[in-house]
């Protein structure tokens, strides 16, 4: 990453055998140009700030530009170019990832053949962003379980990559039209704080609840249940990340029915309840 015109804070790095962590945090960051290419795997967690808009290119070609809200993640392949620019808040901080070749290597395994996971920029998955933010926490650490930790989070990282990669290739053609598609997941949008019912959501697209559940699979890769559920925990890790809103108000916000309920999606989805995710991010 190239920062224009701005202030670093903090600085902290680490290394361990075939990983390298480093922690940065800027001010007067106003204009961001981004020219970065590693002969390893790298993953970015945006800790702090957002980049609100921009333009990105990979190995030279334009892609969409996708906002990266505090909690994002991207993920740049070994010898892939992410080139461009974005502006974003003024303070921000970001964790950066590299991992050798050699050290993935041997984490993959018996996944031989197996197609590789491929760039991808401001995306959001808990279960990697919980992993990554551990491994910002071992910045804090100095003994010889760090390593240790460190792999595991590594190999988590790896599994989920791996699985959206294989999702994303997975999906059938077809699906809901792109304008019934938009106002399913607008309705879902709106609806994250109270129930919603598969009937509704087929009626407001004029749709069979079948053709709605079959159809809006294939779009997506998740059932419009898994879909909404995902989307209320990416809320309340929003809330949970940049409030002080107790658990119990945070699970009413986000559609749940109990602090209870929160909790039980929320080790479900990453191993951990909402308290530990909560002071991960306080550290």
């Amino acid at each position: 990453m190239n920062q224009s015109n701005s202030r670093v804070l903090l600085r902290r790095e680490a290394n361990w055998s075939g990983v390298r962590a480093e922690l940065v945090r800027r001010a007067d960051l106003k204009r961001q140009e981004i020219d970065f290419h590693a002969d390893g795997h790298s993953i970015f967690l945006n800790i702090q700030g957002a980049a609100s808009h921009g333009e990105s290119y990979l190995d030279g070609r334009r892609t969409g530009f996708v906002a990266r809200p505090e909690g994002s993640l991207s993920y740049v392949p070994p010898d892939c170019t992410w080139s461009g620019w974005d502006v974003g808040d003024a303070l921000a901080s970001y964790l950066l990832i590299s991992v050798e070749k050699s050290f993935a290597e041997n984490l993959f395994g018996g996944l031989a053949g197996t197609e590789r996971p491929g760039p991808e920029i401001g995306f959001k998955d808990l279960s990697i962003q919980f992993a990554t933010r551990k491994i910002a926490s071992e910045l804090r650490q100095d003994d010889r379980v760090s390593g240790l930790m460190v792999e595991g989070h590594i190999t988590t990282i790896f599994g989920h990559l791996f699985r959206r990669g294989r999702s994303a290739r997975r999906l059938p053609t077809g699906g809901l039209a792109p304008r019934a598609l938009r106002t399913a997941i607008d309705a879902m949008e709106a609806s994250l704080d109270q129930k919603l019912t598969l009937s509704q959501l087929a009626g407001d697209i004029g749709v069979s609840v079948e053709h709605l559940c079959r159809a809006f699979k294939q779009s997506t890769g998740l059932s419009p249940h898994a879909y909404l559920n995902r989307r209320r925990l990416q809320r309340a890790s929003d809330l949970l990340r940049g409030t002080s809103m107790s658990i119990t108000e945070i699970a009413f916000t986000c559609g749940y029915s109990s602090a209870s309920h929160l909790s039980s999606s929320f080790r479900l989805a990453i191993g951990v309840p909402p308290k530990e995710y909560r002071s991960t991010w306080c550290e």
